[in-house]
């Protein structure tokens, strides 16, 4: 490892390797799920619950609208530009969310005045730090990928839409 030390910083400056090591580490995401329940606890436990076993992609927020009866969640994990689709901690935090989501709210007992699309109503993905949108979106298409081939239940009405770095729609 190269160290140099500038004159002008008390901290030595990195080698060009030692730096993307740091920059890596930048590479944030964070995916908001929007769950059409607030009121059915047992359910929001179980959607909870489903998250804590991808630890690397913890919920750091969650948002309850009683009135709408829904409620939004914010996951936030590292991306790798190298991993395998299956290898995404925040894809597979997400996809347990709304597989569990699936499994316990019934949407014929579901009331509240937010219009609803179905059980999981809306899933955004945000790039963070120096994370790329491009690679946000391909981690957006892995989970829709995954939702519509592994959830039998599942509305044909999930759509996925980002736009690239040029604002071209993917």
């Amino acid at each position: 490892m190269f160290h140099y030390q500038s004159p002008y910083y008390s901290q030595p400056i990195l080698s060009s390797k030692n730096r993307k090591k740091k920059m890596l580490k930048l590479m944030l995401a964070c995916c908001k799920v929007y769950i059409s329940e607030s009121r059915n606890r047992a359910a929001l436990e179980s959607i909870e619950k489903a998250a804590k076993f991808f630890p690397e992609s913890p919920i750091v927020n969650k948002f309850e609208d009683e009135i709408y009866n829904r409620v939004g969640y914010t996951l936030v994990s590292k991306l790798s530009p190298n991993s395998s689709s299956g290898s995404c901690p925040l894809k597979n935090a997400s996809f347990a969310m709304v597989k569990a989501a699936f499994e316990t709210i019934d949407l014929q007992e579901h009331c509240g005045t937010h219009p609803r699309l179905g059980v999981v109503d809306h899933i955004c993905f945000h790039p963070l730090a120096i994370t790329s949108l491009d690679l946000v979106a391909a981690t957006a298409k892995s989970l829709a990928f995954e939702v519509g081939s592994n959830l039998q239940d599942c509305s044909p009405n999930l759509l996925i839409w980002s736009s690239t770095s040029r604002g071209e729609a993917t």
